[in-house]
C-alpha cells in the first residue's frame, strides 16, 4: 500500500469515555495513562468496521488485533481527563484510525480455513490439536536470547532487558537463554526516541519510539516498532511517565516478538505433521 493511497482514504473517528481506579499507591499519571489506554480500546473494539472480525475471531485473537491497532495506527489522539476524584480517573478520548490501516492489521489476521481439500483440512485439525499442547520433547525446544536495551546515545540497560525476559519467559514453545551463540532467536531492544514538546503552559506531549530486532524469524532481521504520542499535564512527573510508557512500549513490543515466534515454531510443528502423513 502507498503512502499515497493510505493518505485517500477517509479516516475514521474514535470516541470514546472510560474510568479506571487507582492501585495501592499508584500516582493519578500512571492511572490516566491506564485509562486513556482503556479508552482507545474500547473505542477502536467499538467500531462497525470490525464487526466481521468480531464473528470470526475468537475473544483472544479479537483483542490482540485491536490492541495492534491501538499501539500502531491511531492518528491525532487527544484526551482529556473529565473527572479525578476518590481514587478514581475518567477520561474521554477522540482520535483517527485510517482504514487501509484496519485492513492491513486484519490481513495479518486471516484465518486459512478456506480451503476445500477434506485431507488438508484434517491435517490442520490435528496440527491445531497439537499446538495446544507443550512440545513433548523439551530438548527441542528453540531457544532465545536478548540484549540489554540500546539507547540512542550508546548506553545500554540490563533492567529494561531483565524487564522484557520477566515478560516473556515461561513460554511453552522456548526457552530463555544467556548464551547468544546458541540462541534460535536473538533479539535486540531499542530506545530510538524520547522527545518531550510543551504544547502550552499547562500541557506537555511526549513521543516515544521502542524497536525490537529480531533475528531467527527470517533471513533477515525483523524489526517490531512501538511508536506512541502521549499528553500529559505539566505539573506531572515527566520522567515516571516516561518510564512507564518505555515499559509499556516495552511489553507491547514482547508480546508481538512473541506470537511471531510462536507463528515460526507452529509452522515447524506442522511441517513435521505433514512430512507425517506423507
Amino acid at each position: 500500500m502507498s503512502h499515497l493511497a493510505a493518505q485517500e482514504a477517509e479516516s475514521i473517528a474514535i470516541e470514546a469515555n472510560t474510568c479506571e481506579k487507582a492501585l495501592d499507591g499508584e500516582s493519578p499519571s500512571s492511572v490516566r495513562i491506564r485509562a486513556v489506554d482503556k479508552a482507545v480500546f474500547l473505542g477502536l473494539k467499538s467500531l462497525k468496521e470490525l464487526d466481521a472480525d468480531r464473528m470470526r475471531l475468537n475473544d483472544f485473537e479479537f483483542n490482540a488485533m485491536i490492541y495492534r491497532l491501538v499501539d500502531d495506527y491511531v492518528e491525532d489522539l487527544t484526551s482529556k481527563v473529565t473527572k479525578s476524584s476518590d481514587g478514581k480517573v475518567c477520561v474521554e478520548i477522540s482520535g483517527y484510525i485510517n482504514p487501509n490501516n484496519i485492513a492491513l492489521v486484519q490481513s495479518e489476521f486471516q484465518t486459512s480455513s478456506s480451503s476445500d481439500d477434506e485431507s488438508v483440512r484434517q491435517i490442520a485439525g490435528e496440527v491445531n490439536k497439537a499446538l495446544t499442547l507443550k512440545p513433548q520433547n523439551p530438548q527441542n525446544l528453540a531457544l532465545v536470547y536478548i540484549k540489554d536495551l540500546q539507547y540512542d546515545n550508546g548506553a545500554v540497560s540490563q533492567k529494561y532487558a531483565q524487564f522484557l525476559k520477566d515478560k516473556m519467559k515461561d513460554n511453552p514453545y522456548y526457552y530463555l537463554t544467556d548464551e547468544e551463540d546458541l540462541a534460535d532467536y536473538v533479539i535486540t531492544p531499542k530506545f530510538l526516541k524520547g522527545k518531550v514538546d510543551a504544547l502550552d503552559a499547562t500541557h506537555k506531549r511526549l513521543q516515544m519510539v521502542v524497536v525490537l530486532d529480531v533475528d531467527g524469524l527470517q533471513d533477515s532481521t525483523q524489526s517490531i516498532s512501538q511508536n506512541r504520542f502521549l499528553l500529559f499535564s505539566s505539573d506531572e512527573d515527566e520522567q515516571d511517565i516516561a518510564k512507564r510508557l518505555l515499559k509499556k512500549l516495552l511489553e507491547a513490543s514482547a508480546q508481538e516478538a512473541v506470537r511471531q515466534i510462536e507463528r515460526k515454531e507452529q509452522q515447524k510443528l506442522e511441517q513435521n505433521a505433514l512430512g507425517r502423513q506423507e
